[in-house]
């Protein structure tokens, strides 16, 4: 009798070193499952990996001629240790299997929602981290669209790790983009607005809101609708008053010059890193 299709990719994937294991999480057009990958088949280097599995079949045309082209390009470029690194992309039959570096403590999201509000300084931390990582990212033109905290991972030491291009491309300084990618709570107000934008000023945005939810442990807007999530950024930052005396003076300064309705005014990654909350020591 033969070989069922997914016994058949099983086997493929058996012969690069590749043991699927559980579903870890499901996107639009994938899903992530757990791996165990033995390089060269050698049982001595065999380690825990995420393969990320896209089924071209359910992919609208949009997905498969333009997106999905530009994240294999993309993560085959880049390797930067805030960045989940891709070890291989394998193509069977109508599907696409991306072998991604393992990050065992979950996102920051699940992270945010167990610990609650973190500290500055384990804020700082993290977010150092995250914006080496999207820095690394914009040097190379590089803009990723889609930040929020269930696309920032953390491994074992919880190092940041930067995940999912599904909406990445590279992005000239010099050139606009109109699609709007990501999600609404996270967008900046230039894309929700329907302006053509520079892809490197929403991922600060993006940043922006993963930042306040660091050290709130809420989300800054209402996302009920565009209108009223608009609104929102348009008005004075709320900070809750449970948080806002034990918040330093230079977070909340650096928190407005990112969450700034004004593109043109909003701060830019050389002046984020350089910032002086974010070049504390403690």
């Amino acid at each position: 009798m033969p070989r069922s299709g997914s016994s058949n990719e099983e086997a493929i994937l058996a012969r690069h070193g590749f043991t699927l294991g559980a579903e870890l999480g499901e996107g639009t057009y994938s899903k992530v499952k757990h791996c165990t990958w033995q390089k060269g088949g050698d049982q001595s280097t065999s380690k825990h990996i995420a393969i990320k599995v896209i089924n071209k079949k359910t992919a609208p045309k949009d997905f498969l001629e333009k997106f999905l082209p530009r994240e294999l390009d993309i993560v085959r470029k880049i390797h930067h240790p805030n960045v989940v690194q891709t070890f291989e992309i394998i193509t069977i039959n109508h599907k696409v299997y991306i072998a991604l570096e393992w990050a065992g403590r979950g996102d920051l999201l699940a992270y945010v929602r167990l610990k609650g509000a973190l500290k500055e300084s384990e804020t700082r931390r993290l977010f150092q981290e995250m914006c080496a990582g999207i820095e690394y990212l914009h040097n190379l033109e590089i803009v990723h669209r889609d930040l929020k905290c269930e696309n920032i991972l953390l491994c074992s030491n919880n190092q940041i790790k930067i995940a999912d291009f599904g909406f990445a491309r590279i992005l000239p300084e010099t050139e606009l983009s109109k699609t709007f990618c990501g999600s609404a709570a996270y967008a900046a107000p230039e894309l929700l607005q329907g302006i053509p934008y520079t892809g490197k000023r929403v991922d600060i945005w993006s940043l922006g809101v993963i930042l306040y939810i660091m050290i709130c442990s809420s989300m800054p807007f209402r996302d009920t609708n565009i209108k009223t999530l608009l609104s929102d950024q348009r008005a004075p930052l709320h900070i809750p008053s449970t948080i806002l005396p034990s918040l330093s003076k230079d977070l909340k300064e650096l928190l407005l010059s990112i969450l700034c309705f004004d593109h043109e005014k909003r701060i830019n990654m050389p002046n984020l890193r350089n910032d002086k909350w974010m070049k504390k020591t403690s």
